[in-house]
């Protein structure tokens, strides 16, 4: 790119015509900051723009994997990479609306954040990013105030074993933030303000000080999209908030108990063990998404009146199904099972494989993701009713590579005339599986619309 925007330059630089605020947007979909230098070495229209850049993305990973493979993280007296952001910040000002910096390599889990052994952590601090010098670096600038969006993955190494000040001082100096995304540290909520204009929030292999989500309730009373991805630290963790639209939730360990008060929520996506106590009260949800291991003795789910798609993946089906699916409008439902799961114990929750099909065939829609397609399968032999009402209009199944495709009649039987079945072959399936296969399925199910394709 350099280049040709010197040659271009040799015979007058046509980025010269351009308005600076349209060469600053371009700047400010580059990737990296790295690369926005170059550009201003290749034009001089490019450099005068690029004081005028909107956004910015600095990533540390170089230094990152240099402390990590022991040789060090100054660059050969390289200027620190936090005052690099602060410098950056100032020179911008009040034309930088969004900044993320990335020191993560990476590096680091959710599950470790608690158990830090000795000799695992970095005694450095020149790629903590999520510390209160490295957020005040940047955002104390004149840049802080008018940022709508910033991002910081930190340096596992140095943030997970010291408790930092980011999530205070991002509240007091970015009062105009839209978007916050931290992901890999340790973070207090000691001073933190109430941020009324930030709509989205994610936090990412967290330690989170706020076991109850007390202060998180607080302080972003105007969320419309929460991202809670392996935050340990919580003990009886409660989201609510009335704006709430879209969350994300995976539980990195077993709290007591989880609650969801979000009158406006639409899609919730969680991902948990076993809770001894859920509560959702969601009226408004209508896309629901559920990981689980085992169902706790206490749940509350009274406020699921809009709920009509669903996505399960979990053995334990004879406690889910008549909480989530029996006596609900749900139009759409896909199941998948955990890794470890088997024909045996499939056959256990259930009961008989007669409920399962019942089921499906109250629903309009039904996906069965790979390994519930394959453990059914397994399971559908042993079928002796289906001779029932039946709403399934479209059906999608996994063929594992094995000859069972004459075991799958009994699940297409419960499917309602003029159904639209799609059958997706593994990769692996012999050419002499499929070609048997769906003559046989085409004659006996004449009314079926059939689909083919392919998974691996």
């Amino acid at each position: 790119m350099i280049s040709v925007s010197r040659r271009m330059s040799a015979s007058g630089d046509p980025l010269d015509a351009l308005p600076s605020a349209v060469l600053a947007d371009v700047l400010g979909r580059v990737a990296d900051a790295g690369d926005i230098a170059a550009c201003r070495l290749a034009s001089r229209a490019l450099f005068s723009a690029s004081y005028q850049c909107p956004r910015v993305r600095l990533c540390a990973a170089d230094r990152a994997r240099s402390r990590l493979e022991g040789r060090g993280g100054g660059g050969g007296g390289s200027p620190s990479f936090r005052a690099t952001v602060g410098n950056l910040a100032s020179l911008l000002g009040s034309h930088l609306w969004s900044l993320a910096l990335d020191a993560a390599d990476g590096q680091g889990s959710p599950d470790d954040a608690m158990w830090v052994e000795e000799g695992e952590f970095d005694e450095a601090d020149d790629l903590h990013l999520t510390s209160g010098e490295a957020v005040a670096a940047w955002a104390a600038t004149s840049a802080g105030p008018v940022l709508r969006e910033v991002e910081i993955a930190d340096f596992w190494p140095q943030a997970c074993w010291r408790k930092a000040e980011a999530l205070p001082l991002i509240s007091h100096f970015c009062p105009s933030l839209v978007k916050l995304g931290l992901r890999k540290a340790w973070l207090s909520v000691d001073g933190l303000e109430k941020m009324p204009n930030l709509t989205h929030l994610t936090l990412e292999f967290i330690r989170l000080d706020d076991e109850n989500l007390d202060k998180l309730n607080e302080c972003f009373p105007c969320l419309h999209t929460l991202n809670l991805i392996g935050v340990g630290g919580l003990k009886d963790p409660k989201v609510h908030l009335p704006q709430l639209k879209t969350c994300r939730w995976e539980v990195s360990n077993i709290p007591g108990s989880l609650a969801v008060h979000a009158p406006n929520l639409v899609f919730l996506d969680l991902k948990c063990v076993r809770p001894d106590r859920l509560i959702l009260d969601t009226p408004s949800l209508s896309t629901m998404k559920l990981t689980i291991d085992k169902l706790g003795a206490t749940v509350q789910v009274d406020g699921l009146v809009s709920l009509i798609n669903v996505h399960i993946e979990s053995l334990d089906l004879s406690s889910l199904f008549p909480v989530f699916i029996d006596n609900r409008a749900i139009s759409t439902l896909e199941l998948e099972l955990p890794d470890s799961a088997s024909q045996y114990e499939l056959l256990q929750e259930v009961n008989h494989p007669d409920y399962l099909l019942r089921t499906l065939a109250s629903i309009s829609e039904v996906k069965l993701a790979p390994r519930f397609s394959s453990e059914l399968i397994r399971c559908l032999a042993l079928c002796r009713d289906n001779q029932f009402r039946s709403s399934l209009k479209k059906l999608l199944i996994h063929i594992p590579p094995s000859d069972c495709t004459f075991q799958l009649l009994p699940l297409f039987q419960i499917c309602a005339p003029f159904c639209k079945v799609t059958v997706l072959f593994h990769a692996d399936s012999s050419d002499d599986i499929r070609q048997a296969a769906m003559p046989i399925w085409i004659e006996s199910f004449p009314e079926i619309r059939w689909q083919w394709g392919p998974w691996k």
